[in-house]
């Protein structure tokens, strides 16, 4: 092969490597322009309690980021058993608030599939649904008292630790905390 032969050959290896270059340095300069999101829609307003919402897909909402809030919860009065209905401020801040904020970056999936050792060493439930009939009368008729809180059958029970449960609905994506228990009273031990 003579030296023009192989000049032509090595220029056009030489373009073919720098379209290449090119084609690289841009596929990195699109990427870096284009954000990939989660598959999870964060809603930033919470459903009226006022009327219950009908979904097409009923399971919709686990696609949804966790959220919540305290707008309906029920501070007022003491259980027979002498826990307050209301919680402290050191109670909020060092206990409920962060468990709610560490739920935040889950979705409605991860939090109903969250599972925790049992005492038999059996891999259960950390939050259930339950429905109102299984939880003590007097809970049972403090629910129906609360007028926006009746029309729900089946609460959302997330756990916080041994004892400690909060209680409330969860309506499409979003939890509304209703009790805050710290003995473990409302739904008995021995059912758990």
């Amino acid at each position: 092969m003579n030296q023009n032969q192989m000049s032509k050959k090595e220029d056009r290896i030489k373009r073919q490597n720098e379209k290449k270059l090119k084609e690289q340095a841009k596929k990195v300069r699109l990427a870096q322009n284009i954000e990939v999101s989660s598959k999870l829609v964060r809603v930033t307003e919470k459903p009226d309690l006022r009327k219950i919402p009908r979904s097409v897909n009923a399971d919709d909402y686990k696609n949804h980021y966790f959220s919540w809030c305290v707008s309906e919860a029920d501070l007022e009065g003491v259980w027979s058993w002498g826990e307050a209905r209301k919680w402290e401020e050191e109670e909020y801040l060092n206990t409920i608030q962060p468990h709610f904020q560490a739920l935040n970056n889950n979705s409605w999936q991860e939090v109903e599939t969250q599972t925790y050792n049992g005492a038999s060493n059996q891999r259960k439930n950390l939050n259930k649904y339950q429905h109102l009939n299984s939880i003590c009368e007097e809970a049972q008729q403090r629910w129906q008292d609360i007028e926006i809180i009746s029309q729900f059958e089946v609460l959302f029970r997330l756990r916080l630790g041994t004892s400690r449960r909060i209680w409330g609905v969860r309506v499409q994506h979003h939890f509304f905390i209703v009790w805050y228990e710290r003995y473990h009273k409302i739904y008995s031990i021995e059912r758990d």
